[in-house]
């Protein structure tokens, strides 16, 4: 009879798989990013007319969402001082600048999402914090005063909240890495084993009664080459496979089981299952060939077994209840650098040689492995990130901007249009 149940979920699965197939073609979005309270701007003054041309130049390439960005920031890895990143007295500022920024990208067809995210910095404003050997960061934070925290973190949020309301936002993130808070650090770190997945429940209601339900409510889940102990086993997938181990396995404590339970719901109320995707694509013992279609050939592999990890993971989440989550990877990112595939995530803007086909040939095995395959969960991707307070388009710029690169931008257009 447990067979037979297992089976039944399972064609359950199979069906809603193929149903969400016929919905809707993946769809991609480009990520803004501002450190400016009047960053998102599309008037007449220069950065105005950057910001409009940066859409423009978008919308070209085939993106058809643009994610605004804002930034918030946790003083220190313990406390619960959130504060946005943007003065009180210029708020007002941001938010009629951003709605006029909305309405440019609407105007072309686009769609809008909103994603606040929380940086950790020094009680002097230092980023990246390190305080004694401990390197803070969103996902291992340990806030002395949990329940305080999320108080102050819903602070941080109801304001953009509102404004996504207003403006109509197709989806809204309510938080991404955040690893210590969502299903806790597992066994390697046992005394931040489990997280406040509870707090989150609470958190997605009370953000549901603000945007309404035109609103998807997205959270981006980290899937990186970190691995999870679970029964003293190393797995990789970083924050993903933790919460894969805690909803799925069976467990004898109580504590354990009301974790379970709270995280099941998390995931449940979650209109979209979003993915930070960080992931290595190549070992970095390798030696990686400067011809393009050479090196695509070269780095294929490794995101198409990541991408058979994510389908695996998603139908056993599926047959908890019947229900496949669809997937969007609400973060993806290649710098314009020298083997900028082996470690995504860094952000050292300076660092590294110059290579457009690295970039590009990055972002080739990425579309090779997650778009062209037709994943029934897939959705659609976030590229990072455009910054909109300088020229990203600089024949030098090695960040992480398409904009004017080849053949980025050829690579792009295939998938894309």
């Amino acid at each position: 009879m447990k067979i037979l149940s297992v089976l039944i979920l399972y064609i359950v699965a199979v069906f809603q798989v193929e149903v969400l197939a016929q919905v809707a073609a993946p769809k991609a979005a480009i990520h803004l990013v501002t450190y400016q309270a009047w960053g998102f701007t599309v008037d007449s003054t220069p950065q105005g007319q950057r910001v409009r041309r940066i859409i423009d130049d978008s919308y070209r390439l085939g993106f058809r969402t643009v994610i605004f960005n804002f930034r918030g920031h946790m003083i220190g890895g313990t406390g619960s001082d959130i504060r946005s990143t943007v003065p009180a007295h210029q708020q007002e500022t941001e938010e009629r600048l951003l709605l006029e920024a909305v309405a440019y990208a609407k105007s072309l067809g686009m769609t809008v999402a909103f994603r606040p995210i929380l940086l950790v910095v020094g009680p002097r404003g230092e980023f990246p914090y390190v305080e004694g050997k401990t390197f803070w960061w969103h996902g291992v934070i340990k806030p002395t005063q949990p329940q305080l925290w999320f108080a102050n973190y819903f602070k941080f949020h109801e304001r953009y909240l509102r404004l996504a309301a207003r403006a109509g936002a197709e989806w809204y993130s309510i938080g991404a890495e955040m690893h210590s808070m969502t299903s806790g650090l597992g066994e390697r770190d046992p005394q931040w084993r489990l997280g406040y997945p509870k707090q989150w429940v609470e958190l997605i209601h009370k953000a549901r009664a603000i945007l309404g339900s035109q609103t998807q409510i997205t959270y981006g889940i980290n899937y990186t080459d970190q691995y999870v102990l679970s029964d003293g086993q190393k797995t990789w997938g970083g924050e993903l496979e933790q919460w894969r181990y805690y909803m799925t396995a069976n467990f004898q404590k109580p504590a354990n089981i009301q974790h379970q339970k709270d995280l099941r719901e998390f995931w449940s109320l979650l209109d979209v299952i979003g993915i930070d995707y960080y992931r290595a694509l190549a070992s970095a013992n390798d030696r990686f060939s400067n011809d393009f279609a050479t090196l695509v050939r070269q780095l294929e592999a490794r995101p198409q077994s990541h991408a058979s990890q994510l389908d695996t993971t998603l139908t056993e989440m599926a047959l908890l209840d019947g229900t496949l989550k669809p997937l969007f990877f609400q973060e993806v990112g290649y710098r314009s650098v020298e083997k900028c595939f082996l470690d995504p995530s860094s952000y050292e803007e300076d660092g590294g040689k110059y290579s457009l086909v690295h970039q590009g040939a990055a972002w080739d095995a990425f579309f090779r492995a997650y778009w062209a395959p037709n994943w029934p969960w897939m959705t659609g991707m976030g590229m990072w990130q455009i910054l909109v307070d300088e020229d990203t388009q600089a024949k030098t710029d090695k960040g992480f901007t398409p904009l004017g690169k080849e053949p980025v931008e050829s690579v792009l257009k295939r998938y894309l249009k």
